[in-house]
């Protein structure tokens, strides 16, 4: 696929973006971000980043590009745009043609958002207390977000960043520090109280049963776009009944999407029947979708999440070692 499929009118605009671009002494590096090589050519990226550029462009002065984020100049009410979920928009659509009207559907879409929260009144805790929520990112995402010093959150699972969020209509908002401080209450009780209001959430819950080599394993899921690895986070509250013994092995590829598994006395080690089978599942979840969390599985036990070691050789076989805490229940309650 290459330029020769976009319409006219497209490659137009992609000449006009660049050249306004360079006169302005802007670069680009059209480098592509190391985990998303293998789910985008190199053409296809420039193109996507090109349109991208020209979209935010119309709003924002940009500084550079670099490494899959739009960098904004200084002073402005945004730092910088990640483009992972629009390339995975468009990497979906096989007809070029149709890419320009998803970036500026996508931007749009962030646009109204921002200009949303800035009219949001957000002078008192009580005003926004039913609004609060929580989203998980990766470490690199979270950051692009804003910066990390500019936002509130906190390490639920390792190698990601849980961000405290306002549940605006149509879209979700990052809560700055600033706007945090006028509240004048804990992160612990925002946290506690976006927890609380995601625990509402209608989600949906499926039990599957499936044969692995001649042991029956249960799979459980959770689905909601935009509420399901959130409302994981306080399993034991919101679905205790997916919460065994000793605790869970728990996967949340992306945002929309969690599996779990048991783990009780009677089948201390059907988890790892688990990992080995939905190992490549999880990991084909986290890298087609645009917001992404982890490949990782975690033991969850006592409202903690801690990561489970997962090795495969070069054979293909799939290792798990259970976290320390998982093994001492193992051998002190047979």
């Amino acid at each position: 696929m290459g330029y020769s499929k976009i319409k006219v009118g497209v490659l137009l605009l992609l000449c006009t973006a660049t050249l306004h671009f360079r006169s302005l002494g802007q670069t680009t590096d059209y480098s592509l971000p190391a985990d998303l090589e293998k789910n985008i050519s190199k053409a296809d990226y420039k193109i996507i980043a090109d349109l991208s550029i020209a979209a935010v462009a119309k709003k924002y002065k940009i500084d550079h590009v670099s490494q899959g984020t739009i960098t904004l100049g200084k002073g402005q009410n945004m730092a910088a745009f990640n483009l992972d979920n629009v390339l995975l928009q468009c990497e979906a659509e096989k007809d070029h043609s149709k890419w320009n009207g998803i970036i500026q559907a996508h931007f749009d879409r962030l646009f109204n958002s921002i200009d949303k929260h800035e009219k949001t009144d957000l002078s008192g805790y009580d005003k926004v207390k039913g609004n609060l929520s929580i989203r998980i990112y990766t470490a690199a995402s979270a950051e692009q977000r804003g910066g990390l010093e500019n936002l509130v959150s906190r390490v639920d699972l390792e190698g990601t960043v849980t961000l405290l969020m306002l549940d605006l209509p149509e879209a979700f908002a990052t809560v700055s520090k600033k706007e945090f401080d006028h509240w004048h209450i804990s992160a612990d009780t925002a946290f506690r109280q976006a927890l609380e209001n995601i625990g509402k959430q209608k989600i949906e819950r499926e039990t599957k049963s499936f044969n692995i080599e001649g042991t029956p394993v249960e799979f459980n899921f959770l689905e909601n776009e935009d509420y399901a690895a959130s409302y994981a986070l306080d399993l034991s509250n919101n679905s205790p009944g997916l919460v065994g013994e000793w605790g869970s092995a728990i996967a949340l590829p992306n945002k929309g999407l969690v599996a779990i598994c048991k783990i009780s006395r009677e089948k201390p080690v059907e988890f790892v029947k688990f990992i080995q089978a939905a190992k490549p599942i999880i990991e084909k979840s986290y890298t087609s979708h645009p917001q992404p969390i982890s490949k990782e599985f975690f033991w969850y036990y006592k409202g903690k999440f801690t990561r489970i070691v997962v090795n495969e050789d070069s054979k293909g076989n799939i290792n798990v070692i259970a976290p320390v805490g998982l093994s001492e229940l193992m051998v002190s309650k047979k």
